[in-house]
């Protein structure tokens, strides 16, 4: 049977049903490890958060650790593979004309768009990467594998749009922008009073373009001000009139 014969075979309800419940204990297991952390929750406070007998769990699922997998599976291919298709997608159309908004802009419109800052699953995934970030998690292999090819891409763009801009620094830059992403995707707003408004009142969208503006403005003014500072320290040529320096004694 084709894939086009299948809309004219009645859909299961049973299948139905079976698809709905794990939807539903997966988003409620997603948003417990995002707020609590895996670590501190257990099988019965999913099936709790569910409304749901602990004995269901345990029918989907072997132990705490197959839920997790499956919960870290939903999402995380999907983003990585975003982030991939539109960074290289940029490299392809913009060739010549790298820029460091472009590249950011190409990485991160894939977690800063409309359907995923309206989505709570979305940013309780965004609370649950950042937890997954942390050494010695539970998912940190899985971000390892997901998301390092994505990240050495990203830095290879951000080196040909700063050429003279040393790796260290283009890491460094990484680094912050990972950051202050996870702590964004999650939602995480401080409420401190500023003038004619407060910090905590953002939409993710403002949020993206902010952080865009910072991270290239650090890692321009990073570079140029280690580039200068190369530049004075480095040993001046003599001129091509000037009297050769003297030999070492033996």
């Amino acid at each position: 049977m084709t894939k086009t014969d299948t809309k004219s075979v009645p859909h299961d309800p049973k299948a139905k049903h079976h698809t709905a419940t794990m939807d539903r204990i997966l988003d409620a297991a997603e948003e417990l490890f995002s707020q609590r952390g895996p670590e501190h929750v257990m099988l019965k406070d999913v099936a709790e958060h569910v409304g749901v007998h602990n004995s269901l769990l345990r029918y989907y699922f072997r132990d705490k650790q197959d839920l997790f997998d499956a919960v870290v599976a939903q999402r995380t291919p999907i983003t990585s593979e975003r982030r991939m298709a539109t960074l290289l997608a940029y490299e392809r159309d913009h060739a010549g004309d790298l820029t460091l908004e472009g590249i950011l802009h190409a990485y991160l419109d894939t977690d800063a768009d409309g359907s995923s800052c309206s989505d709570r699953g979305w940013r309780h995934f965004g609370a649950l990467g950042a937890r997954m970030s942390e050494p010695r998690s539970p998912g940190e292999a899985v971000i390892d594998a997901h998301f390092d090819p994505v990240m050495l891409r990203l830095i290879r763009l951000l080196k040909k749009a700063l050429p003279g801009c040393n790796n260290e620094d283009i890491l460094w830059g990484c680094h912050f922008m990972s950051g202050a992403l996870m702590i964004t995707l999650c939602g995480t707003r401080r409420p401190v009073p500023v003038a004619g408004g407060n910090c905590a009142d953002y939409d993710m969208a403002d949020a993206k373009e902010r952080l865009i503006a910072f991270v290239a403005g650090g890692l321009r003014e990073t570079c140029d001000a280690r580039g200068a500072a190369r530049r004075r320290t480095r040993p001046r040529r003599p001129a091509a009139n000037a009297e050769p320096a003297a030999l070492p004694s033996r």
